[in-house]
């Protein structure tokens, strides 16, 4: 045995006895070093988190944002539109636009005016006020200029979803009263078809061919948005029925609709 392996030996055998020794504690292995960390280390990592988490949230709502803009700018919209459809639809927002902008102006001064006025000028524009809701409301009768239409559907091709246009387009022409036939029109109006396919069903009450809508309201701008190609009238000859539209200076709508309570909505309390 050399000199070396004989050292080898001596050392393993001074390692046995201590171990063998009595209380003697086994040797722990060498624990790593553990870093120090300060409470300012562990709120960057946390911080560090949450900036991630927020990073991902703007990914998310930019990659939205741009899927949305594409939708709205793809086919289907305005994108695939006739030029003559494009113009109709600006010229309806066009005429939208100003309407509002003549009630902002009314509503504007008409406020500043109760607020400056006295009790007796207050109370007139309060009787005003309930006059022009009464014709909205369709309790009381109106006159005025505006349109009678007369539609003729021998053959029962007209069906409520028509006649609905039709009103619709009255209503955005700026129609403040309108009726059809016996029924006055107001906001809670519907419309059907009858079982037997002819005639109409307005608000439980049958109509039959011929059917007279009148309507009050600027002239022109009434005549003009039933007679826009594609429109209204078109539809309805395209149909098969006949329609006219005849501008008169005076419209009498005696037509009137019951003053019924609401049942489930009631004013809200002002704050």
């Amino acid at each position: 045995m050399s000199g070396d392996d004989a050292d080898f030996d001596a050392d393993a055998l001074d390692s046995v006895a201590a171990d063998d020794e009595p209380g003697a504690q086994p040797a722990q292995p060498a624990q790593p070093a553990q870093p120090h960390r300060s409470p300012w280390s562990v709120f960057h990592i946390r911080a560090t988190g949450r900036q991630a988490i927020v990073g991902l949230l703007f990914v998310a709502l930019g990659f939205g944002a741009v899927a949305a803009t594409r939708s709205f700018g793809g086919p289907g919209l305005l994108v695939n539109a006739r030029d003559d459809e494009v113009v109709r639809v600006l010229d309806d927002l066009a005429e939208r636009q100003a309407r509002l902008e003549v009630e902002q102006r009314t509503l504007t001064a008409e406020r500043d005016r109760l607020l400056s006025g006295s009790a007796e000028q207050r109370l007139a524009a309060a009787r005003d006020r309930a006059s022009a809701l009464a014709i909205l409301a369709g309790t009381v009768p109106a006159i005025g200029p505006g349109v009678r239409i007369t539609i003729t559907d021998p053959g029962g091709v007209v069906d409520s979803t028509l006649v609905l246009g039709a009103i619709q387009e009255l209503r955005d022409a700026g129609a403040e009263a309108m009726s059809l036939g016996p029924v006055r029109i107001v906001g809670s109006t519907w419309f059907d078809n009858p079982p037997t396919g002819l005639g109409l069903v307005v608000s439980g009450t049958t109509l039959s061919s011929p059917y007279q809508l009148l309507a009050i309201g600027d002239t022109d701008t009434l005549t003009t948005a039933l007679k826009i190609p594609g429109g209204v009238s078109d539809s309805i000859r395209a149909a098969g029925a006949h329609i006219t539209i005849s501008p008169e200076r005076t419209v009498l709508i005696t037509a009137l609709h019951p003053a019924t309570p609401p049942q489930y909505a009631s004013p809200a309390p002002q704050s």
